[in-house]
């Protein structure tokens, strides 16, 4: 299980054995089954976790209507990262839509590293870039691309999406109605 997770880290930095057996001693293995709940909103994040299998929500409560914030598949990471980070409630709850396996490392874990190897600071530094940029993406696709070029976009990036989310979720995604991704996908099927 934890090949994917250095393969996964060495594209950001490359870790060296010593390293990476660092790691391996705070690394803890989670499974847990569909409808799980990894997080509940309110709680503090104690773990980061790398998705080696299955597929994570996030979700908000907005004007009474939950929000999917973001999806977590497989080789990436997940957490509520500002609870993580900052020690404070999540507005996040998040939950496994499939059966997972995880790797978490604890935020005291991550710290301990941090103090004893600056590579993990760099390391973190390099996945912030990544999801600063595509939450960058993300917000960029709501100002200047249609519903359907979103819809496009997701199904592009993740091809069995449609398969492993439920639709109200991916409509909530990708900020529209049920109804408007029905219409939206009955209109390719047809073209």
């Amino acid at each position: 299980m934890q090949a994917s997770l250095f393969q996964r880290l060495n594209q950001l930095v490359l870790l060296n054995p010593s390293q990476q057996r660092a790691l391996s001693n705070i690394l803890e293995t989670v499974e847990m089954p569909k409808d799980s709940l990894l997080l509940e909103a309110g709680q503090i994040s104690s773990h980061l976790y790398f998705v080696v299998e299955g597929i994570l929500r996030s979700s908000y409560t907005f004007e009474d209507k939950e929000v999917t914030r973001w999806f977590c598949f497989a080789e990436h990471f997940a957490t509520s990262y500002f609870s993580f980070v900052y020690r404070q409630p999540s507005e996040d709850t998040i939950m496994l839509l499939t059966d997972a396996k995880l790797l978490a490392i604890s935020h005291t874990n991550l710290q301990y590293l941090s103090q004893q190897d600056s590579v993990w600071i760099d390391l973190n530094r390099h996945l912030l870039e990544h999801y600063y940029t595509n939450s960058l993406e993300r917000i960029a696709s709501f100002q200047t691309q249609s519903t359907l070029e979103r819809y496009e976009r997701l199904v592009q990036q993740h091809p069995t999406i449609e398969h492993d989310v439920p639709l109200g979720y991916l409509a909530s995604y990708l900020g529209m109605t049920q109804e408007t991704l029905s219409r939206i996908r009955r209109k390719k099927k047809r073209t």
